[in-house]
């Protein structure tokens, strides 16, 4: 496997440092302890990287009045996707759900940010 040196304190078999950038070969498919931190990887070892890519971190909107958080332990109201009150904690919220819209559309009023 070739690795590339990023860091210092990397000798060669003479006792003589190797610069930043140049490459080394070393056997197998892992580094070395004494190499880890201290290189990269170069070319293609034929494997492909396992990725977890980011799940689609938007929200989908929701029409009407819905709570949503803002920040950890602090929750708005929404009415279609956009905060329509100033941040509340959860007890301050309880029954919010059971509201019909007119009673929402009026809490939301009474709470604006």
């Amino acid at each position: 496997m070739k690795l590339e040196i990023t860091q210092k304190g990397i000798f060669d078999q003479n006792g003589k440092e190797a610069e930043i950038g140049s490459t080394i070969d070393v056997k197998g498919d892992t580094v070395p302890a004494w190499l880890v931190n201290k290189c990269r990887p170069v070319g293609g070892s034929g494997k492909k990287a396992v990725t977890n890519p980011a799940q689609d971190p938007v929200t989908p909107v929701v029409e009407g009045y819905a709570v949503a958080e803002k920040s950890p332990g602090w929750l708005v109201v929404n009415k279609d996707g956009v905060a329509v009150t100033k941040a509340m904690r959860k007890d301050e919220l309880e029954g919010f759900d059971a509201m019909s819209d007119e009673d929402k559309g009026a809490f939301a009023e009474l709470h604006k940010g």
